[in-house]
């Protein structure tokens, strides 16, 4: 199955509350905006599974643990109906917030899912509120390649898995300002490769991957890594095809 669940219509602004486009194919996710992220594992979870949840970003979009408002202001229509989750908001001193961000995903699955949740293990750059999980596994960059051809193994004891990824891990800074790459185009494909080999193995229940234009530096470079990372999903294409045709724009909040 291979759907627009939101059109990819503009490469303009992205960041923590607007959403660019989100596709699928099958348990397959790619979006601009991470937020988007947490609606597409609720199509998948189960109450009679376990889960091991993997998530690699240079941050743990871990914040409002202590307010935790999802217990008073989720609603079940928020994980049925994609623009419920969208329009979600809960009252603060300043008028009112998006429920769901991008910096609060995990958070958010830990306060309304910790339940499905067995294992939780982050690769990160140690950006934002660490997540108060004491049995968390934390990997460095190096260790993520063989976790994940591990968890991808049909013959390995393990959980069936969430992966999640945000392309801002793959992503620095320089001094004088620039974006570039981290990691090897290599690097890179031995990830996707284990994403493949996980799903069709049927050990990764669903995949997640955010450009998140904004953090990964712009448009290009965050579409550039991700297209390097799907080298194995020959699907990936259908993507990249219906994606806009406009000359690549700030992804700056407007």
């Amino acid at each position: 199955m291979i759907e627009w669940l939101l059109p990819w219509t503009e490469r303009g602004r992205s960041g923590a509350l607007h959403d660019s486009f989100l596709w699928r194919a099958g348990k397959l996710y790619v979006m601009d905006n991470h937020r988007l992220a947490l609606w597409c594992w609720w199509q998948h979870l189960s109450a009679a599974q376990l889960w091991t949840f993997v998530h690699i970003d240079r941050h743990y979009d871990s914040a409002w643990e202590s307010c935790n408002p999802w217990l008073q202001h989720h609603q079940p229509v928020h994980r049925a109906d994609l623009t419920e989750f969208r329009d979600a908001t809960w009252p603060t001193r300043n008028g009112t917030e998006k429920l769901y961000r991008w910096d609060t995903i995990c958070s958010a699955l830990r306060s309304l899912d910790n339940d499905k949740i067995e294992d939780w293990i982050f690769a990160t750059a140690d950006e934002g509120d660490m997540p108060a999980i004491l049995r968390a596994r934390h990997l460095k960059p190096w260790a993520v390649p063989a976790c994940l051809r591990f968890l991808a193994d049909p013959e390995e004891m393990v959980k069936d898995c969430i992966i999640d990824i945000d392309m801002d891990y793959f992503a620095h800074k320089d001094l004088d300002g620039p974006f570039g790459s981290v990691y090897s185009d290599n690097y890179l494909r031995e990830l996707g490769s284990a994403l493949a080999l996980g799903i069709q193995n049927g050990r990764f229940g669903v995949v997640t991957i955010a450009l998140s234009p904004t953090t990964t530096g712009n448009w290009q470079l965050a579409e550039a890594l991700c297209e390097t990372l799907l080298w194995a999903f020959p699907e990936a294409g259908q993507l990249w095809e219906g994606a806009p045709k406009s000359v690549y724009q700030s992804a700056a909040p407007q």
